[in-house]
This record gives structure tokens, sequence and C-alpha cells, in this order.
């Protein structure tokens, strides 16, 4: 994405070109790790009125105001006074009840078939993603990244859409560890998520978990 200068905020048609610069700036902002949400308001002169920002209440409200600064100043070229920064605070107990669990991964295969179940759990209600298909030893992680993004699917009632970009395997002092790679969809775009866990009983459980980590804290707002 090119640069965005603070006179492109000022004069501007919304057409969706500019709609989606907006919101690559807004992506920017999520990527800081104290932010859970960000929404940038512009008055009726279409310049930045507000930025609403979301973090959990162990955060410091004043770095991440200054980490905002900084990110819009070094990435987008765009300076905006701390005091347009409004920064709301959530327990951290609260965004975890809407997080789901890891509770179980069947795998088997029959006959040349495959067949996954990955059940997760949030609050005592499970959620299940399921997946028999033809079985290609080659894309068993796949299958098992796609049964579980089935159960968030199912867990957000079908809000969103998933789409698994990549997944790795290395070794960190002699550690395995899956990465992976998710595009979340929804009315909005497209975001990337990424995340890992490392392989302690099977690949199947690290599948599950690396996946989990990449799309919890996101979720938690939709």
């Amino acid at each position: 994405m090119e640069d965005i200068s603070v006179s492109d905020f000022n004069n501007y048609s919304l057409s969706s070109h500019f709609a989606s610069k907006l919101k690559e700036v807004e992506k920017s902002i999520n990527a800081l790790s104290d932010v859970l949400f960000s929404k940038i308001m512009l008055d009726k002169n279409k310049e930045i009125k507000e930025i609403h920002i979301i973090t959990k209440d162990c955060c410091n409200p004043k770095k991440v105001s200054r980490d905002i600064e900084s990110l819009l100043i070094a990435q987008h070229d765009i300076a905006v006074d701390y005091r347009k920064i409004s920064i709301a605070q959530i327990k951290e107990e609260n965004d975890y009840l809407k997080r789901l669990k890891f509770s179980d991964a069947k795998v088997s295969s029959n006959e040349g078939r495959f067949q996954v179940t990955v059940t997760l759990e949030n609050q005592g209600k499970k959620f299940e993603g399921k997946i028999d298909c033809v079985n290609w030893s080659n894309n068993r992680e796949f299958i098992i990244a796609r049964a579980t993004l089935d159960a968030i699917t199912s867990f957000l009632n079908g809000k969103v859409f998933f789409q698994i970009d990549e997944i790795k395997q290395f070794k960190m002092h002699e550690k395995g560890i899956v990465l992976i790679s998710v595009n979340l969809i929804d009315s909005q775009g497209k975001e990337n998520l990424i995340g890992s866990a490392l392989i302690k009983e099977n690949i199947n459980n690290a599948i599950v978990n690396a996946i989990l980590k990449a799309v919890n804290r996101r979720i938690s707002f939709k």
C-alpha cells in the first residue's frame, strides 16, 4: 500500500479506493501488540477527528498512545495529536470468556478415506468441525486445519470465512514448532493472522493450538 499523507484525509471523495486505504491504516494499528481493535473517525471536513482504540486493562494507555503516534508517522506519514486517540480498556478475564479452547481432535483413515473431527469449547458449549475426504497423505495438515477453522466458523455462526494460507514446521532449540498463516475474510475485507505452537503430543494438536492462537484475539470482537 502506498503511504497515506495527512493531505489524503482532506478534500477527498469517499471512494472504495480511499476506503480500502483507511482500512489498511486501521489494520496496521491493530497489528500493535497491545491493540485489540481500532476505528478511525473523520469529521465533516474529512480530517481525522478521533481514533478509537480497545486494549486489555493490563496495558499502559500512554504507551499505547505513543506507539500509535509513532506508527502513523513512520509508516503512513500521518501526524495525529495524541488527544485525538481515545483508549477504552476491557478486563482480560472477559476477553478470555469469549475465546475458544481446544477440546479434542480425532483423526482416522479407512478404505482410502480420511476423517477428521476437531472439537472446540467455549463456556461449556462444544463446536465441531468435521471433514471426510480422500486420504491424501501430503495434505493431512491442511485437512486438520480446515476442520479446525470449520469449528471456529460454527462458533461464529458463519459471520466470517477463513482461508488457510500456509503451514510450516521448523525446529528451534531442538523443539518442533508449527507456524500457520490464516486469512480472515468478512464484510470489511481480508486480514492475515499468524499463530504458532510447540509440537508436544502430536502435530494434529499443535495445528489446532496454532490456529487458535492466530484467531482468538480477533474473534473476540466478531
